[in-house]
C-alpha cells in the first residue's frame, strides 16, 4: 500500500514540482513566465523593467517582451538576445496584440519591433550556461539603447 500512496502523492505534486527549475534537466509542463517592460524614459531612451534574469540550464520559461505604451514604426523598440537564441531550444513563438513582428532567419528567430502596444513571447529552454546579452533599442537615428543580460546557470 505505501508504494501506491506514494506514487499517487508524486503524480498529484506533479504540477507543483513542474513550477521548479533545476539547472542541467531539460524542464516540462507548463514554461515558467519571465516579463520584461520596455518603456520610454525621460530622455526617450528605452528603459528596461528589469535587466537582468537568472536562469536554470535546460529549465522551460517563457519570455514575455511587453511593449505597453503607445507607439508607432518610428517610436517603437527592437529587441535581440541573438545569443540567447543561438543556446536555446525555441518551443513557441506568439504575438498577443497586432503589429509586433518576429524577423524569422533559419529555424530561429533574430529580432522582435514593438510598433504598437502589445505583447510578444517566446518560450524555450536554455541548453548551454553562460552569460547573454539582451539588447534593446529605439528607431531613431542614431539609435538610443539599452542592455541587459540573462544568466543561464
Amino acid at each position: 500500500m505505501k508504494p501506491i500512496a506514494a506514487a499517487l502523492a508524486l503524480f498529484l505534486a506533479g504540477p507543483a514540482l513542474a513550477q521548479t527549475q533545476e539547472s542541467g534537466r531539460v524542464g516540462s509542463g507548463a514554461p515558467e513566465d519571465i516579463f520584461m517592460e520596455v518603456t520610454h524614459g525621460d530622455d526617450g531612451a528605452p528603459v528596461l523593467s528589469q535587466d537582468e534574469f537568472t536562469l536554470a540550464h535546460g529549465g522551460y520559461y517563457r519570455f514575455n517582451l511587453v511593449c505597453p505604451e503607445e507607439l508607432t514604426s518610428e517610436t517603437g523598440f527592437h529587441f535581440e538576445a541573438t545569443e540567447l537564441l543561438e543556446n536555446a531550444h525555441i518551443r513557441v513563438l506568439s504575438v498577443a496584440e497586432t503589429d509586433l513582428e518576429f524577423y524569422m532567419q533559419g529555424l530561429s528567430f533574430r529580432a522582435i519591433e514593438c510598433d504598437d502596444a502589445g505583447t510578444a513571447r517566446f518560450s524555450f529552454h536554455p541548453m548551454r550556461k553562460g552569460v547573454y546579452p539582451i539588447y534593446v533599442r529605439d528607431q531613431s537615428i542614431p539609435p538610443k539603447e539599452v542592455f541587459g543580460r540573462i544568466i543561464v546557470e
